[in-house]
């Protein structure tokens, strides 16, 4: 029996189910076979708090870039996984790359003003609003 789901344009799949047997081998990774970064953003009045997860990554390996009022984080991440039997190495898998995450944000921030601190693989950004970013209400003549 043949499954029917519905398209959205938003979906996180960029192809429909047709073509995941022609892909497979070449999707064989699963997401959880990459590093990836989970953030969550909350505003707090005047300024903005992002919270980007990164275990395992040493600071000097992240950076982050601000253009208006956009957040670009960048890390690079090396994870490496060993199985062994009595001493034998049977498996070694080894990934080395850069991971990034990309945020817009409603209002520009102040770049000046901006802190970065990272502790126990959480990197916490504090994005204070530039002054005068509030926006205005146009009345229609």
């Amino acid at each position: 029996m043949s499954r029917l789901t519905q398209y959205s344009p938003l979906s996180l799949d960029t192809f429909p189910d047709v073509f995941q047997a022609l892909l497979r081998p070449i999707r064989s990774r699963t997401d959880e076979d990459f590093p990836r970064m989970d953030i969550d953003v909350t505003e707090a009045g005047d300024k903005y708090v992002l919270k980007a997860e990164l275990p395992g990554v040493e600071k000097k390996d992240i950076s982050v870039e601000i253009d208006g009022a956009t957040v670009m984080i960048l890390a690079n991440k090396e994870q490496s996984s060993e199985v062994k039997d009595e001493g034998k190495v049977l498996r070694k898998e080894r990934y080395w790359g850069q991971i990034q995450r990309s945020v817009t944000l409603a209002s520009p921030i102040d770049s000046a003003a901006a802190r970065a601190v990272c502790e126990n693989g959480v990197l916490v950004l504090t994005l204070p609003k530039k002054a005068g970013s509030n926006g205005r209400l146009l009345q229609i003549e």
